[in-house]
């Protein structure tokens, strides 16, 4: 009998373990999307290929503090502010092409980094901003040590805003001046929980699923999901823009005044209404630029 329930007990634990690493497979591991000039996706974020492929970019490299080699392009025209560009979940640096080109005409120099495991830089598998916002400080360090009088602003969007909102709880080089969150999460258990209640409706108990998975990583990977930005925020110390769009499927709407209270720094914030996921920059171009221009101007004079 005791036999039995030890084989019953090891059978269940090889099921969990099984699931555990179904889901961080499914959630953080490697998987590039296909070409994004060619999916239609240009329309609704402003891509700029042209901008994006421009023969004097320079590619950029680091080495993140577990030893991965992080890329980046480095768009240098001498300017005195540069602006470090943290795109989102499994996308690539393309998609922040449109807004780089503007800012890059505003006289700005311009780095679109790749986050780890995403596109040129390397790893097998990311952590949807725990370890990425170290991996913006980082960067942020290099361009600082590059241009030591120069000025740095942060923005990124969907996961690219959580790496921006942790990064401003690190520590980093006084050249940073203010940073811009579009569309980021607060807490990412309660993202991975609303992620998996929207794509898996039918997965019965998920919160335990949620945990064994935070359990996993734990474990396996060396982090947590315990990693909110309501933490670094309230740590935070350079002017911070918040941005969201109130039809946000993907990051909910809510993240928005739960970060801009969370956030210790001076601080302004911009809702879109009716406008879904980072796509409040192709829906008023001019209103979105006008007060992102705005707002950089302000803190970097």
């Amino acid at each position: 009998m005791t036999a039995v329930i030890a084989i019953v007990a090891l059978l269940i634990l090889a099921l969990l373990l099984f699931a555990a690493n179904y889901f961080f497979r499914y959630t953080f591991l490697r998987a590039d999307k296909p070409d994004p000039w060619d999916n239609g996706f240009g329309e609704l974020v402003l891509l700029d290929r042209a901008f994006f492929e421009r023969p004097d970019r320079e590619l950029l490299e680091i080495a993140a503090r577990d030893g991965l080699r992080l890329k980046a392009w480095f768009y240098d025209q001498g300017g005195e502010t540069t602006a470090i560009l943290c795109h989102g979940y499994h996308g690539g640096p393309e998609e922040l092409s449109g807004i780089a080109s503007h800012l890059y005409a505003e006289g700005m120099n311009i780095l679109l980094i790749y986050q780890r495991a995403h596109g040129l830089s390397e790893g097998r598998s990311f952590t949807m901003g725990v370890r990425e916002k170290l991996d913006l400080a980082d960067w942020a360090k290099e361009i600082a040590a590059r241009k030591p009088d120069g000025k740095i602003v942060l923005f990124g969007w969907s996961m690219g805003g959580n790496t921006v909102m942790g990064a401003v709880g690190e520590a980093l080089p006084e050249n940073v001046r203010c940073a811009v969150a579009d569309c980021g999460y607060d807490d990412l258990r309660t993202q991975l929980l609303f992620s998996c209640q929207k794509n898996m409706p039918r997965l019965p108990a998920k919160r335990f699923f949620i945990r064994l998975l935070d359990l996993y990583c734990r474990l396996f990977e060396g982090f947590s999901l315990n990693d909110p930005r309501s933490a670094s925020l309230g740590r935070c110390k350079v002017p911070m823009f918040f941005i969201h769009g109130t039809a946000d499927a993907v990051v909910p709407y809510a993240n928005l005044d739960r970060c801009y209270t969370a956030c210790a720094a001076k601080k302004q914030c911009a809702t879109y209404q009716n406008v879904a996921h980072i796509r409040s920059c192709g829906s008023d171009p001019k209103r979105y630029f006008g007060e992102l221009d705005a707002f950089i101007r302000k803190n970097t004079k």
